[in-house]
């Protein structure tokens, strides 16, 4: 029985990819797991596995060519089945041009001339079929397109390597580990060596925008457009915040690396689940509340704005919110992403405190109901007591979408946010 493989959504924006290259063939065997093809989408090249197993018996979408979401890309059919006859028929439309080459040289009464049927021996190449099998088989292996060509270059053997990335996929990382580490073989590939904007342009030139800045622009363009937005600010007091994350990195373990940006995510994530009727999105004329909060991270890439999402942030442990954050953003700013890295953001923070920004509004990110926009911890005189003393504050200003959050629940959003962060023991234990 065929299985029709269809155009996955990985991301929430995305509308249709790009294939730019198949990794599997008609005639090849497909297992789960298997790596089909790689796919371009509105935010980054990834990878399509395949939740079937059976033959490939059609690819219908060809490379450099893109799909809409939901299309039928390539077609499986059951083992022993065999690819339709479309393959078979285009070599012979490229083979028959060449055909009336000897005709035209018929007219030549010469006799014995048909003897050019020798012809066909140099086309037989019998040996080229054996390599072929080799190079199947580490298409079967679970590794991103960088680790492979990476295993080319050093003649790594990809079925020896374990693989450290998400089910067992084998990263680049990986392969260079197995490798011995060698590093000054392998060239910059992927997205990270391919934006023109990584090196600047020289004044007065034109720069084409990348697909992700395009992305961006056209949905933040539609945002402002099309979403009511309102803002509130607060200042937080971040002293015991600031206190609290330079205890928890001195320990270690799961709290090295620690950042301000990580204590940030949990305390919205704790927020959300305080004040659930923020953990909303707009759906039609109906509002949907979701039961987990996944925080999006504004991330600077040389590719443009990218949101790694950290999932569960309203019952995940501080300490597994910073691991899983700080391996996302790796992953969205290197391009080794995963399809759930950018999916599932239910709430965004764009935090710009390492740059000299006391406060900023930040856009919404549809069909979020809002994002907040996070300055710089400053050094400035408070009041407490009754007394000036020495404080450190840092301003947050929440965008929200009017139609889904009012004044008052956009307060005790910020009221919950608040008191997190000022009282911050509550985000550990």
């Amino acid at each position: 029985m065929a299985t029709d493989v269809l155009m996955p959504k990985l991301s929430d924006t995305m509308e249709e990819g790009k294939i730019l290259k198949w990794h599997k063939h008609p005639g090849d065997v497909v297992k789960q797991g298997d790596i089909l093809a790689e796919v371009e989408t509105d935010k980054a090249n990834m990878d399509i596995e395949s939740f079937d197993e059976g033959v490939v018996t059609e690819l219908r979408v060809g490379e450099g060519d893109s799909a809409p979401v939901g299309a039928v890309i390539a077609v499986l059919g059951a083992a022993g089945e065999t690819a339709k006859p479309q393959a078979p028929k285009l070599e012979v439309a490229r083979v028959a041009p060449a055909a009336p080459k000897p005709v035209a040289a018929a007219p030549k009464p010469a006799p014995a001339t048909p003897k050019p049927a020798p012809a066909p021996l140099p086309r037989q190449p019998p040996p080229k079929p054996a390599p072929a099998r080799p190079a199947a088989s580490v298409d079967r292996v679970k590794a991103s397109p960088l680790a492979k060509k990476v295993a080319a270059e050093r003649g790594v053997d990809l079925a020896r390597v374990a693989g450290s990335g998400p089910g067992g996929r084998i990263l680049r990382e990986d392969v260079e580990a197995a490798g011995g580490g060698q590093t000054a073989a392998a060239p910059v590939v992927g997205p990270t060596a391919r934006p023109a904007s990584a090196v600047p342009a020289p004044a007065g030139t034109r720069v084409e925008l990348s697909r992700i800045r395009k992305t961006t622009a056209k949905r933040m363009a539609e945002s402002k457009r099309d979403v009511p937005h309102f803002y509130v600010s607060s200042d937080i007091d971040m002293d015991e915040a600031v206190r609290l994350r330079e205890g928890l990195v001195a320990q270690g373990g799961e709290f090295d690396g620690l950042t301000v940006t990580h204590i940030l995510v949990k305390a919205c994530g704790v927020a959300l689940a305080r004040v659930p009727e923020m953990n909303a999105s707009l759906d039609g004329e109906g509002v949907v509340r979701h039961a987990q909060a996944n925080v999006g991270i504004a991330t600077a890439t040389d590719e443009g704005l990218l949101v790694p999402v950290v999932h569960g942030c309203d019952t995940a442990p501080l300490g597994a919110v910073a691991q899983e954050a700080r391996a996302a953003v790796e992953r969205a700013r290197s391009g080794k992403r995963a399809g759930e890295d950018l999916s599932g953001a239910t709430f965004t923070v764009s935090n710009l405190g390492m740059f000299p920004v006391s406060h900023f509004a930040a856009v919404i990110n549809p069909p979020q109901a809002a994002i907040l926009a996070v300055g710089t911890i400053r050094d400035v005189p408070v009041v407490r007591a009754g007394a000036v003393v020495p404080g450190r504050l840092m301003t947050v200003t929440l965008s929200c979408d009017h139609r889904v959050v009012d004044g008052a629940l956009a307060g005790r959003f910020l009221r919950e946010l608040k008191a997190l962060l000022e009282q911050p023991l509550a985000l550990v234990v």
